[in-house]
């Protein structure tokens, strides 16, 4: 099944298959969720040992960010509610930030020693004293996300930056907005046509696909 990167890919190269006379428009790119939380499963939960479980459930205008996090004999589950304020998909940035639209809610906490409950209890009210809320604050701490001026950054660079596929995509494509519709992460495309000068678009594509693909 294609993963979130190669839906990416494949939706962008159909628009250049069949709009290649059009010098710029801008297209709908839908995403599955499920695409979306196969891309977190692969290059967040599989790499990074704390995370049991990361995955997103999105709605109308938001999205509900899951996490199952182990950490030193301590495993919380949690969730945080979340806008998608910004969006930069294209050859030097590539990033999304959101803003939190409800604090961190703890669904269940497990623990190994009775002692570990304790600390947990004292870690919960030392984030109320300081203001801080949990969830983002462990993500960041856990190198996944950063947190600024209360928005949270999720830079996807460190992931795509050496896929060359998708880099080929992205000179050519703006992706400066998105929408989170029900079940699906909607991207708004700019298509700059003029940087397919030369060969047709078509000759272009069949190049690229003779290529190694580099998943």
């Amino acid at each position: 099944m294609q993963n979130f990167l190669q839906k990416l890919v494949s939706s962008v190269q159909d628009i250049y298959q069949k709009a290649e006379e059009l010098i710029e428009e801008e297209r709908e790119l839908p995403l599955p969720q499920k695409l979306l939380n196969d891309f977190i499963e692969r290059y967040v939960t599989n790499n990074v040992r704390q995370i049991d479980d990361l995955h997103a459930d999105i709605f109308d205008g938001w999205l509900r960010l899951f996490a199952t996090i182990e950490i030193k004999g301590v495993t919380a589950q949690l969730y945080v509610d979340l806008y998608l304020m910004q969006l930069h998909l294209n050859k030097n940035t590539q990033q999304l930030v959101f803003e939190q639209k409800d604090a961190t809610q703890v669904v269940q906490v497990d623990f190994n020693k009775f002692t570990k409950k304790i600390a947990f209890k004292i870690a919960m009210w030392f984030y109320r004293f300081k203001g801080i809320d949990p969830l983002p604050d462990i993500l960041s701490r856990l190198g996944i996300v950063t947190v600024h001026n209360n928005l949270i950054y999720l830079d996807l660079s460190k992931y795509l930056a050496k896929r060359q596929k998708v880099m080929r995509v992205l000179r050519r494509v703006e992706i400066n907005r998105a929408q989170l519709r029900e079940d699906q992460l909607v991207l708004q495309a700019n298509l700059n046509f003029r940087a397919l000068f030369g060969r047709s678009a078509e000759e272009r594509l069949l190049d690229e696909e003779n290529e190694d693909d580099d998943d």
